[in-house]
């Protein structure tokens, strides 16, 4: 018998509706060196490029982001072909997939820790009974140094009420004083990420971290081995972010004495920097030495794996190259643009996570990395909806440029092959959009999967315009003629209740009710508001 959707009308039968939660692994090793925005699970998209790729095979990823689509595919034996208009995720790519000798960074690292470490700790020395210690964390609260920590010999940690040395020195250093480059940047303004036109970047620091980090970028620019350089820089970005006041304070209800003499007091233990640029009235100043150490090792660490597990892949210059005889090809520049130099029905098999409309706007996000960084920014061609009324990126101006892209996708795709993007969003409009898009070119659907994530992070938990899981939909490239896709209109929804009771009984999730009902949908040409049957969803008894 016949599958019917819910129209009583026949499913396709090519059409697979997985059942599969495709759960994410933590982030360890290689994918645990640098927080990258909406960052998607190795393990997932290894297991997508391994299904619908062979080895050899040309692995696309148009919206590179955090590149692990390209380096999964690159470590599966097939060519990793990534673009992005972020500087910034295509520098975080390449420093991943490179493969450096661990000894070179040792010895660079011992060389910048005898120029530097002694100076930058001299910042944060703190005085107590006649004896010098360096301190780690300051505690601020509203503008007041309440709180410092050290080590006082060993792994003991000493927790302390500042004094007036301690006041003086945090204020001894004064934007003047510093010599070295660092960024001036103003934000765009975004209330929804913080970010105020009037700011600037280096607020983002006190003083005295400023002038630290500011240092260590001078000296790692100093580094004649434009690679080792780069993988120096790398370790910096990921660290600037927790040398930053935006390190929020962790209150624990149980009361522990530190020391003899320290009060018993609430617990407090150090955050981190988590999205936006909040900076709470309580925060933690950390020792931006110990700060760069900390992501220094961790860096070594998997560096050092990677030396003795992967081979040294071959970076290329252009598709050209990427064909011949080359591992991957990363490229700085907007998709919409650069797709149009590749040949029709070049690429074996694309993968992607593109922009969600308004939920995560990259390019500001990325200010803090790309000023450092000394990168130029392309703002304008950037596919995103952003709140900022400093931009001109709205849901018009997204939706064109992305449809710009996936119609260069289905032209450079091979006929009979695959594209799986994942999606999240609760914009109607962006939804609509996207999978009339994907109709309107040719591309028929192949199956509709859901992304759970291996544990809860502010990001997925508060996504304010998202869905609380991914959807990873797959089409294939099929030179059949395709009709018009239909929107199920709010009347037509009540022909969706009983197959909703009937799922919620069985105790689906709103996001497996949905994956059903969509796949049925979208296998018939037809769509609807996703607004609408989350509504519908979650009402019904």
């Amino acid at each position: 018998m016949r599958q019917l959707n819910l129209f009583g009308e026949p499913v396709k039968e090519n059409i697979r509706n997985e059942e599969i939660i495709h759960t994410a692994k933590s982030y360890t090793g290689l994918y645990a060196l640098h927080k990258y925005w909406g960052k998607k699970p190795f393990n997932i998209m290894a297991d997508f490029i391994k299904k619908y790729s062979n080895q050899n095979d040309i692995v696309l990823d148009p919206f590179l982001g955090s590149g692990v689509s390209l380096t999964e595919a690159v470590f599966n034996n097939r060519k990793g072909f990534g673009i992005d208009i972020n500087p910034s995720a295509t520098f975080i790519t390449k420093q991943i997939i490179k493969k450096i000798d661990p000894y070179k960074l040792i010895s660079e690292f011992k060389s910048i820790e005898n120029d530097l470490k002694g100076k930058i700790n001299s910042y944060y020395t703190v005085i107590r009974d006649e004896n010098t210690f360096v301190g780690q964390n300051f505690l601020w609260d509203k503008g007041e140094l309440i709180e410092i920590r050290y080590q006082n010999g060993g792994r003991k940690r000493v927790v302390t009420t500042p004094e007036i040395s301690d006041i003086k020195l945090s204020e001894s250093v004064t934007l003047n004083e510093i010599e070295t480059f660092y960024p001036k940047s103003n934000f765009f303004h975004n209330s929804r990420i913080n970010a105020k036109r009037d700011n600037k970047i280096h607020e983002l620091f006190t003083n005295r971290n400023l002038k630290a980090l500011s240092l260590l970028y001078d000296r790692i620019e100093k580094i004649s081995d434009i690679p080792l350089q780069n993988i120096f820089k790398f370790c910096f970005t990921s660290a600037i972010g927790q040398a930053s006041k935006m390190v929020f304070v962790i209150k624990r209800r149980n009361k522990t004495k530190l020391n003899a003499s320290s009060p018993i007091s609430d617990k407090k233990e150090i955050g981190s920097w988590v999205i936006g640029y909040w900076m709470p009235k309580e925060y933690f100043e950390n020792n931006v030495w110990t700060t760069y150490e900390t992501r220094f090792k961790k860096l070594l660490k998997a560096k050092k794996e990677q030396y003795s597990i992967y081979d040294e892949y071959i970076s290329s210059n252009n598709f050209k190259e990427l064909k011949a005889n080359g591992d991957y090809l990363i490229v700085n520049e907007p998709s919409q643009d650069y797709l149009k130099k590749i040949p029709d029905n070049s690429i074996d098999y694309i993968l992607t996570d593109p922009p969600h409309g308004n939920r995560i706007p990259y390019l500001e996000l990325s200010l803090l990395w790309n000023s450092w960084l000394k990168k130029d920014v392309n703002y304008q061609d950037e596919i995103i909806v952003s709140e900022s009324k400093d931009r001109t990126k709205n849901k018009d101006d997204y939706n064109l440029l992305l449809n710009e892209v996936i119609k260069e996708c289905y032209r450079v795709l091979k006929n009979g092959k695959y594209l799986s993007f994942m999606f999240n969003s609760l914009d109607d409009k962006a939804w609509l959009n996207i999978v009339k898009i994907f109709y309107e070119v040719g591309f028929q659907l192949e199956a509709i999967e859901t992304l759970g994530y291996s544990a809860n992070s502010v990001v997925q938990d508060n996504r304010k315009n998202g869905l609380q899981t991914d959807f990873i939909i797959t089409y294939k490239k099929d030179y059949k003629t395709n009709n018009l896709m239909r929107i199920i209109d709010n009347n037509e929804l009540q022909n969706f209740m009983p197959q909703i009771i009937k799922l919620k009984k069985k105790g689906l999730k709103t996001f497996q009710i949905m994956n059903n009902i969509l796949t049925n949908l979208l296998s018939n040409n037809q769509f609807v508001k996703i607004s609408e049957l989350i509504k519908r969803i979650e009402n019904a008894e």
